[in-house]
Order: C-alpha cells, then sequence, then structure tokens
C-alpha cells in the first residue's frame, strides 16, 4: 500500500512536466538546470510521445524509488556526457520491457561517488502528458538514479531499451532519407547505442579525408548510393577479428561518416588494420570495394 501511495503522489508530482510545449514546466523530474544536451527531434507518431529533458536528472526524494507504470513512450537522451547519440525516434511499443529493466535492478544502499556525470538517460511518457527520468552511469557503483533511490546496473535497461527499438523499426517505416549535405566529419560518435547504428546499415555516407583530431578541417567527399551498396555489402564480409593484434599507432588519415535510414549518425574510424565495424572487428575490402575506397581517397586528396 505504501509503494501504491508513493507510486501516485509521483504521477501527480510529475504533473507539472507537460509535453505541450518545447519548454518542460519545473516541476519533480523536470531539472531546471542548463541543459547540456541536444533535444531529440519528434518523430510522426501518434498521441503523446515523451521529449528528452533539458537538464541532467538527480536524486529527488519526493519521487518512488522505481519507475511507474502506465508508461506510453521512452525515449533516450543524452545524460550530459556527450557519450550517447539519442536516436530520433522513442519506443512506443513494448515500453514496459524497458521499465520492467529498470525497476529489477537491486537497491543500493552504500555510498558512491556522486561527481560522474551520467552517460544517458531514458525519459518515460506516460498518457497525460508526464514525465519520469532515469539516469544511468557507467560507475560500477549504484549506476542507475531512479527517483528517489539508486539502484545497481545501468546497462540492461540500456540494452533492452536499443532491442526493443530496433524490433520496433523492423515493423515501422522509416522517416524521409537524409540529405548527403547535412553529413558532418566532426559528428558525434553512436556510443552504447550499436547495432542501431551498424556501418553496414548505411544510408547515406561520405568519406571524411585529413587529421582525425581535427575533423572539422577535414575535407569530406562524398559516396554515391551505387557504390555506397558495394562498400556495404563487402563490409559484411571482408572482415577481421582484431583481438590481441598489435596494432600501430600510425593510422590512415581518413574515416566514414553518414547515416542509416532512421537518421542515426555512423562513423567508421580507423582501428587496427581497417575501419572499425564494431568493438574489434575490422573492415578490410576487397575487389570492387577496395577500388571504390581507393578512388574516393584520392579524389579527397
Amino acid at each position: 500500500m505504501r509503494r501504491l501511495l508513493a507510486t501516485a503522489v509521483a504521477v501527480l508530482l510529475l504533473a507539472g512536466c507537460s509535453e505541450s510545449g518545447n519548454e518542460p514546466e519545473a516541476g519533480a523530474g523536470s531539472p531546471t538546470t542548463p541543459s547540456t544536451t541536444t533535444t531529440s527531434s519528434e518523430p510522426a507518431e501518434t498521441g503523446p510521445v515523451v521529449r528528452c529533458p533539458r537538464g541532467t536528472q538527480e536524486i529527488d526524494p519526493a519521487l518512488p524509488d522505481q519507475v511507474p507504470e502506465g508508461a506510453t513512450s521512452v525515449r533516450l537522451c543524452d545524460g550530459g556526457a556527450d557519450k550517447v547519440t539519442p536516436p530520433v525516434d522513442a519506443l512506443t511499443s513494448d515500453v514496459e520491457s524497458v521499465v520492467t529493466a529498470v525497476n529489477e535492478q537491486p537497491l543500493e544502499r552504500r555510498g558512491c561517488v556522486e561527481l560522474r556525470i551520467p552517460e544517458y538517460q531514458l525519459a518515460f511518457g506516460y498518457p497525460e502528458g508526464t514525465r519520469f527520468v532515469v539516469a544511468g552511469r557507467f560507475t560500477a557503483c549504484a549506476e542507475l538514479l531512479v527517483g528517489s533511490a539508486r539502484r545497481a546496473k545501468a546497462g540492461p535497461p540500456l540494452r533492452t531499451f536499443v532491442a526493443s527499438l530496433g524490433a520496433q523499426r523492423a515493423t515501422a517505416t522509416p522517416p524521409e532519407p537524409m540529405d548527403p549535405a547535412a553529413l558532418d566529419c566532426a559528428q558525434p560518435r553512436e556510443l552504447w547505442t550499436w547495432p542501431l547504428a551498424d556501418p553496414r546499415e548505411l544510408a547515406v555516407a561520405a568519406l571524411c579525408v585529413g587529421d582525425p583530431q581535427h575533423p572539422g578541417r577535414a575535407r569530406m567527399v562524398p559516396i554515391p548510393p551505387d557504390d555506397l551498396e558495394t562498400l556495404t555489402a563487402s563490409m559484411a564480409t571482408d572482415t577481421v577479428e582484431t583481438s590481441g593484434m598489435f596494432c600501430s599507432a600510425a593510422r590512415p588519415r581518413y574515416w566514414i561518416v553518414g547515416a542509416n535510414a532512421w537518421g542515426d549518425p555512423v562513423t567508421m574510424d580507423y582501428g587496427c588494420i581497417g575501419l572499425t565495424l564494431s568493438g574489434e572487428l575490422d573492415w578490410t575490402p576487397r575487389g570492387p570495394a577496395r577500388e571504390i575506397l581507393r578512388d574516393r581517397l584520392e579524389t579527397g586528396r
């Protein structure tokens, strides 16, 4: 009964966080500190869909220690550390699986360092337009900030969200294709959200030639659609595991930037012996794919 009352109070407290405008009203679960995040664009879904908060969520004694039931949407947001590139679309199906992934994490009572900025936030939206925000930090100690409490692991809820959003996209129609001119050699990396931004799903791409430490000065060479199709086919087969391999510190000065059909940024940095697909898996193009990459490099020099 105490838990049910706390949850009801929390929903009432959250009523100040209306999603009807671009600026959330001040209230529990809606920080008023200056934002260090970028609000994701609203997808073309019907009904109330939650927006990202303009600040970073902190522990609030007035809130319950778990995500309230009844959420109808959840959105992955940056936590302020620029470690997560939020998808443009929110999860509106199987939201309960993400709620469960948070609430099943054990409560943490031990003291932990509180100086770490969260890597990500999960914003849960409710039919009446309220919002409940959970912050995740990969600190190995009380990683989830959930209302008035700290819970154990930040990884499971994030992985559950990514898997559920991937399943939702499999039965949905992507938005309008991204304009290749909007690509940027300095675009953010898709940290923590693979495979949403799998390079093999590139829909538009360009080769950047220059110093990776100064991406804004690099020369960007667009990759034509037919050539990109050849390259992504090569990425599915021409790969090498680099685990345990000695990698030279001197690396080629080029990388690929692009986006998938959903607009998620995809960046392929040079790894050990080729452009990295994920983790310790490098792409080593052969045949026509290698010739295309060589041609784009020559154009960019």
